[in-house]
């Protein structure tokens, strides 16, 4: 952690990783060292912040991005962290990927690549697996898993060995997707499903095994 940050967005995932930061940093500071420190949070909606965080510094929409602050991306939903992700476009080096077990060197070692403002926040990943961008990892990774941009996995998801998530993949709570499945861009697998063959992109993954639900989403960029 080598700057005072900025955390985006102000809801509850937001405050999540301002104490997990926090407690972070305080780890990471030699003895006598000072840490960094969370300067507030961009928020669109006027949250009004509980007691002891740190104030709200501006908004999201209009924010120019500064090169001497770290900017960590509180917001879950896969379309929202695309759109805040278009912000940093070209200066992604200002987002920096996190990992709350491993140090860049056990990532490396183990095979792992994870790409800028990613957030391994929960979840534990296997080897030889690749992270997208700005994609937020609360669940389990499994072996030479490939994981798109700006996919959400949820709390007790898991990717089995060798599966593919692409771009803007959601996963819900506790929910599985079998080795080698392939889960096409901007699908959504609701908690608990378990995925035991390809999905085709923008489709909706409901129930134990899954049923696959055609053109239930569009693309960002489409809608």
């Amino acid at each position: 952690m080598a700057k005072n940050y900025i955390i985006v967005g102000a809801g509850g995932l937001a405050r999540e990783l301002y104490h997990n930061l926090r407690e972070k940093a305080a780890r990471l500071t030699p003895p006598g060292g000072t840490p960094v420190e969370c300067l507030g949070f961009l928020d669109d909606v006027k949250t009004e912040m509980p007691p002891g965080y740190p104030p709200i510094v501006g908004t999201v929409c209009g924010h120019e991005p500064r090169a001497d602050r770290d900017y960590i991306l509180g917001v879950g939903i896969p379309e929202i962290r695309r759109r805040v992700a278009l912000l940093f476009r070209g200066r992604e080096n200002l987002c920096p990927a996190w990992h709350w077990l491993w140090d860049d060197e056990t990532l490396a070692r183990r095979g792992i690549a994870v790409g800028a403002g990613s957030l391994i926040e929960q979840g534990q990943i296997s080897c030889d697996a690749a992270i997208g961008r700005f994609a937020l990892i609360s669940g389990t990774v499994g072996h030479d898993a490939q994981i798109g941009d700006y996919v959400e996995i949820a709390p007790g998801a898991a990717v089995s060995g060798g599966a593919v998530l692409e771009e803007g993949v959601q996963m819900g709570a506790c929910s599985t997707v079998a080795p080698g499945v392939r889960v096409g861009a901007w699908s959504k697998i609701s908690a608990g499903s378990a995925v035991m063959k390809d999905v085709p992109p923008c489709s909706f993954v409901v129930g134990v095994p899954g049923e696959i639900h055609k053109d239930f989403f569009l693309p960002p960029d489409e809608k």
